[in-house]
């Protein structure tokens, strides 16, 4: 399932009458990995357009509702079940379901499964102090992310693909995952259509025959729709999860 999560006039109205900080995060998140209440998350990948961080939530435990209020967002299960809620509306998700979701819109996940939960986040643009949280069960309500800082912990043990464009594959929760630099169609011709792979958007813009804009970051799509004919890649980069 790929599902969009448009932002609603309730989500409209929380955010007027919320305030949230603005100040740019300070710290250092390259090589580190940040603990939580409801688990832990570190940075996979950045470039000039997205971000990808890497979750892990504990089995019932969940991250706060809370939106991102000036960037887009893209949720993909790699392990796990989880239950994905909007203020109005949930969804159970299973591996290699995706919820892209508007900017403004707030939204929580929680971990249905007691070996835990893994999902990868993609934001567009990389501003990791867009954060307004409206509801937290572990009292975190309206304060920003500075506050997590004080619970990093240096690690490089992690899998990342930072400062590359080109990707050897990595095995992340049973998923082959890459990152590809794309130039045209050609770029994609080893990878079997008939498999089940995600590509993300991660920059870049892939444009029809008429140069009009079909897909840009953080977009998620299945990989097939882009070999088809008719597309023209303008400074794309992609992961492929598959």
């Amino acid at each position: 399932m790929i599902k969009k999560i448009r932002q609603s006039e309730l989500d409209k109205d929380y955010i007027k009458i919320n305030k949230y900080p603005i100040s740019p995060i300070s710290v250092n998140l390259k090589n580190v990995v940040v603990t939580k209440p409801w688990g832990y998350e570190y940075l996979m990948f950045k470039n000039n357009e997205t971000e990808i961080w890497n979750l892990s939530i504990k089995y019932q435990r969940s991250t706060s509702m809370h939106c991102h209020p000036n960037k887009k967002t893209a949720l993909v299960v790699l392990s796990g079940r989880a239950q994905f809620s909007t203020l109005n509306e949930s969804w159970e998700l299973m591996p290699h379901d995706v919820m892209i979701i508007d900017k403004g819109t707030f939204h929580s996940t929680q971990s249905l499964s007691k070996e835990g939960l893994v999902l990868l986040e993609f934001e567009t643009p990389p501003m990791k102090h867009d954060l307004l949280r409206l509801e937290d069960k572990y009292g975190r309500a309206r304060k920003g992310y500075e506050e997590e800082v004080d619970r990093m912990m240096k690690t490089t043990e992690y899998p990342r693909f930072l400062g590359v464009k080109n990707s050897k594959v990595k095995n992340i929760c049973n998923n082959k995952v890459c990152i590809l630099e794309i130039k045209n169609k050609n770029n994609l011709s080893n990878y079997p259509q008939k498999t089940r792979t995600l590509a993300v958007v991660l920059s870049g813009m892939v444009k029809s025959k008429n140069e009009e804009p079909i897909y840009e970051p953080p977009h998620v799509l299945a990989l097939e729709e882009l070999q088809e004919a008719g597309h023209f890649f303008h400074n794309v980069s992609l992961m492929l999860i598959r």
